[in-house]
């Protein structure tokens, strides 16, 4: 579990702050409340102290041709009070409709690069204060083929703890995961250029009431960085109503469901609706029109 990460000092200080608290909350009429303020109290503590591990960017982005090679550095820091070691890995990994993240084992998607990748290190360990670089060197392939579209993989930096086993009398180390994250990891070759998205529909919620899916899909090479947003139209008054825009990445080739869910102050009736789509600059505008009523 990820409250591993809480120091014994941090333990202690959390501990003495339920104490305060416990004496505290006997006038308080509801047990309910009191608990939800003590779990709350931990969630935080918890944050402060994983705070505490820094790795930095978080994306890096290559854009090679075929044969050419760049390396690229992650910086790692330890600001925590103990030792914290990392173990890296590759994995391959796609968005679904909805924005999710799904993995795969490195080299089982088409569009994976992570055996073009070699990492400096496969287990960093950093004691308190302090800090070191890791190096990610991209290799594209002198094919032809393989850089002739966009390709990806993640990069997870894992902090592990080692543990001594009750049961081995030689007191073996074993590993416990603590906490994961991942560095994106692009490859857009500089052939590889073209921008378009595609809106196919506006499509009631089966599930929610006034709520809609916009259906779009990136049709082009690259990815793209999106905003969505929905303008209303009142056809009993002709008052109008702009959305705040969604945000929201698209992986070439994939297809997109953005959930908007209509302001609850929306005057019952009838609405025009244009639900737009931005890709990003040097694209013109998306958009679909659609009617629906607000009940």
């Amino acid at each position: 579990m990820q409250l591993f990460l809480i120091n014994n000092a941090g333990i202690l200080h959390l501990l003495a702050k339920i104490c305060c608290f416990v004496y505290h909350s006997y006038t308080m009429r509801s047990t309910l409340q009191f608990i939800f303020a003590l779990l709350l109290l931990t969630i935080v503590s918890y944050k402060g102290n994983a705070q505490n591990l820094g790795v930095h960017p978080t994306t890096l982005s290559y854009t090679l041709g075929a044969g050419q090679s760049e390396t690229q550095v992650i910086h790692l820091s330890n600001s925590s009070p103990k030792k914290v070691q990392f173990r890296l890995y590759l994995n391959d990994w796609v968005r679904d409709s909805m924005g999710g993240h799904i993995y795969y084992k490195a080299d089982t998607l088409s569009r994976s690069c992570a055996t073009w990748i070699t990492l400096g290190a496969n287990f960093i360990e950093l004691e308190p204060g302090q800090s070191k670089e890791l190096t990610v060197k991209l290799q594209a392939p002198d094919d032809g083929k393989s850089t002739k579209e966009m390709k990806w993989a993640m990069l997870f930096i894992e902090t592990v703890e080692e543990a001594n086993s009750a049961n081995n009398k030689a007191a073996q180390a074993t590993v416990r995961n603590l906490l994961r994250i991942g560095v994106h990891i692009y490859q857009t070759p500089p052939t590889v250029t073209e921008k378009a998205v595609k809106v196919f529909d506006l499509r009631p919620s089966k599930d929610m009431a006034n709520t809609y899916m916009l259906v779009c899909q990136n049709t082009g090479q690259v990815m793209l960085d999106c905003k969505s947003y929905l303008e209303l139209a009142s056809l009993k008054d002709g008052s109008k109503v702009k959305m705040d825009p969604v945000e929201f990445p698209m992986f070439p080739d994939q297809k997109r469901y953005v959930t908007f869910e209509l302001p609850k102050n929306l005057t019952k009736g009838k609405y025009s609706v244009l639900a737009v789509v931005d890709g990003g600059e040097d694209m013109s505008l998306e958009a679909i029109e659609s009617e629906v009523e607000v009940k």
